[in-house]
């Protein structure tokens, strides 16, 4: 009996060791926030599944395809990069299928991930040069024109000033008060327009644009830096000198918004409502809420 156990052990050893893997990338060159990528896998055994793990924040797995190839299977997986920066996707567990030896896992790698987004994304616009009108004159002429201008008006004053007359007092005006608005009852009236608009059920993709720019505008008005130029990173990375505001919050709504915006990820309707109440009340505790 003994013999026999070891002759299985030796034969499933056997198996593990000779399982052969390969594994290849596509679309990574100038890859950008929210542009897939391709990740192929062949192996020379049954595939049963690939465990995506848990602490996967840098990517999505939008995809995952397993077909037999032969006695073997190939995989594509469809990846989003959620982050820029060099980024370090991890090992993944392949689950060989049946009961015969143990599965195998891929190798670790690295993307680069350019600092800016991907085509589909319709928030950031190209600026275009300055059209020329017809008949418009040379930038030197309106120059020449303004001295012109200023040797005509000083002929025209020296009679004037000759005359010696008194100016003529000019009661200024008080300015009215400028009233300011604190940044969260900003924040606030912007939310309540966009519920109000009805966005959320015709296009629910620009829905999430707008529910991230009031958050990054009331952020940059209420701590003072470019919130609505920076990526979500790079806010929470501001955040950290702030101790006493509600980071954690802030980054989770921003996230979401990420998660929906670039990669296309599919939420129901309760959950858009349940995000945007999160987002009202964070704004209207907002003053008073300290980081735990």
């Amino acid at each position: 009996m003994k013999k026999q156990i070891l002759i299985l052990c030796l034969i499933l050893t056997g198996v593990y060791l000779s399982a052969q893997i390969k594994q290849s990338l596509s679309g990574v060159d100038s890859l950008k926030v929210g542009m897939p990528f391709e990740l192929r896998i062949e192996t020379d055994f049954p595939l049963k599944e690939i465990e995506i793990p848990d602490t996967l924040k840098q990517f999505r797995v939008l995809e995952q395809n397993i077909q037999p190839l032969g006695t073997g299977s190939i995989a594509r997986l469809s990846i989003v990069p959620l982050r820029t920066g060099t980024l370090s996707f991890p090992k993944l567990d392949l689950k060989r299928a049946g009961l015969l030896g143990p599965g195998a896992s891929t190798d670790a790698f690295r993307v680069f991930v350019l600092r800016s987004r991907a085509e589909a994304d319709t928030l950031l616009r190209e600026i275009k040069p300055l059209r020329r009108y017809p008949l418009q004159i040379e930038f030197w002429l309106y120059m020449l024109l303004l001295l012109f201008a200023l040797a005509l008006a000083i002929i025209l004053l020296i009679p004037t000033k000759k005359k010696n007359r008194k100016p003529p007092v000019v009661i200024k005006a008080k300015p009215d008060p400028v009233e300011i608005v604190p940044p969260h009852l900003k924040a606030l009236k912007a939310l309540d327009e966009l519920e109000q608009s009805g966005l959320l059920y015709r296009d629910y993709l620009s829905y999430h644009f707008s529910l991230s720019m009031i958050l990054r505008v009331y952020l940059e008005e209420r701590f003072g830096f470019g919130a609505t130029q920076m990526t979500s990173s790079e806010i929470a990375e501001s955040l950290k000198v702030f101790s006493f505001a509600p980071k954690r919050d802030y980054m989770a709504i921003l996230h979401y918004c990420d998660m929906v915006k670039f990669a296309k990820a599919r939420v129901e309707i309760e959950e858009i409502l349940k995000r945007t109440a999160a987002l009202r009340n964070l704004l209207q505790s907002g003053e008073k809420k300290t980081d735990v």
